[in-house]
């Protein structure tokens, strides 16, 4: 469980956007905290296929190398 305490300012604005799309202040704060987990897993993932990349333990593909092995070629 976590608990947050907001500023002022930012409680009148989470309340505004809660009230304009009908839905509820820790609905909002909820999903906002679900897209950041995500995009520090996404930024985590990316760094470690970069340090893969740049110790050649893993190579890039072009589209047409892709699409050539997919059998998408034309």
């Amino acid at each position: 469980m976590v608990t947050l305490r907001l500023n002022p300012a930012m409680d009148r604005k989470l309340a505004r956007l809660a009230k304009a799309s009908g839905t509820s202040k820790t609905a909002i704060a909820r999903s906002a905290l679900l897209d950041r987990l995500q995009e520090e897993d996404d930024i985590r993932i990316a760094e470690e296929r970069l340090k893969r990349l740049d110790a050649g333990k893993s190579r890039t593909y072009t589209l047409e190398e892709v699409e050539r092995e997919l059998g998408l070629a034309r």
